[in-house]
C-alpha cells in the first residue's frame, strides 16, 4: 500500500511538472505569434524573439515528454497495493492504460512538430508546414484525457463500494471527461484548439493526485 502511495505521487508530480513546464511555455510573450492570423506579422515576431521563441519551443517539449511519464507512472502503479489477488486488474486499469499509450503517441507526434519548430520558424509563420502531426497530437491527447477521466472515476466508485478505501475525489475524472467532449467539440468545428487548455486539466488532476497520495500517505491510510 505504501508502495501504491509513492507510485502515485510519483506520477502526480510529474504530471504537475509537465504541465507547469508546458504551461510556462505557453505563456511566453512570443505565444502572440499564435493569434496573429497575417503571416508575414507572425514572421516579424519570431525574427524580433529568436531566443524566446527556441526557449518556448524547449519548455513546451519538456512539458509534452514529462506529462505521459506521469500518467504512464499512474498506470503502472493503478493496482499495487489493492488487495486483490491474481492477475485482474484493478477497477479502470485498462483505461488508465489506454490513456498512457495515447499520450505517449500524441507526445511523439507532437515533439517532431516542435522540433521542426525550432529548427525553421520561418516555415512555422509562413504556414509551410503540415498541419497532420499537430492534429494526431490533439486528437490522441483528447482521447488519453477521456480515458483517463474513465479511469478515475471506475477506480473512485470501486473504492467507495469497497468501503474499506477512503474515497477518492471524483471532479478530475469528470473533468478530463467533460473537458476532452467540450475540446474535441471546439477541435471539430474550428479545426484548432491551443494545447495549454488540456494542460490546465492536467496541472489540475495532477495537483489533486498528490494532495491525495500525500493526505493518505501522511494519515497511514492506504491509497
Amino acid at each position: 500500500m505504501a508502495r501504491r502511495i509513492r507510485g502515485d505521487a510519483t506520477a502526480a508530480a510529474a504530471m504537475v511538472a509537465g504541465s507547469a513546464m508546458f504551461l510556462a511555455g505557453a505563456f511566453m510573450p512570443v505565444s502572440r505569434v499564435y493569434v496573429e492570423g497575417d503571416p508575414q506579422r507572425k514572421l516579424a515576431i519570431l525574427l524580433a524573439a529568436p531566443g524566446q521563441w527556441r526557449a518556448q519551443q524547449m519548455l513546451l517539449a519538456a512539458g509534452t515528454a514529462a506529462l505521459p511519464v506521469g500518467v504512464v507512472l499512474l498506470a503502472r502503479h493503478w493496482d499495487t497495493g489493492s488487495g486483490r489477488g491474481g492477475l485482474e486488474p484493478f477497477a479502470g486499469q485498462r483505461l488508465a492504460q489506454g490513456a498512457a499509450l495515447a499520450w505517449v503517441a500524441g507526445s511523439g507526434l507532437f515533439l517532431g512538430h516542435l522540433k521542426e519548430r525550432y529548427r525553421d520558424p520561418e516555415a512555422f509563420a509562413l504556414g509551410k508546414m503540415p498541419g497532420g502531426p499537430f492534429q494526431g497530437y490533439m486528437g490522441l491527447s483528447l482521447a488519453g484525457m477521456a480515458a483517463l477521466g474513465g479511469g478515475l472515476l471506475a477506480r473512485a466508485r470501486a473504492h467507495a463500494n469497497s468501503g474499506a478505501l477512503p474515497p477518492d475525489p471524483r471532479w478530475p475524472a469528470w473533468l478530463n471527461v467533460g473537458g476532452a467532449g467540450v475540446f474535441a467539440a471546439v477541435l471539430v468545428a474550428t479545426g484548432d484548439l491551443p494545447p495549454l487548455l488540456v494542460y490546465v486539466v492536467e496541472l489540475s488532476t495532477g495537483a489533486a493526485l498528490l494532495r491525495q497520495a500525500r493526505r493518505r500517505g501522511d494519515l497511514g491510510q492506504p491509497a
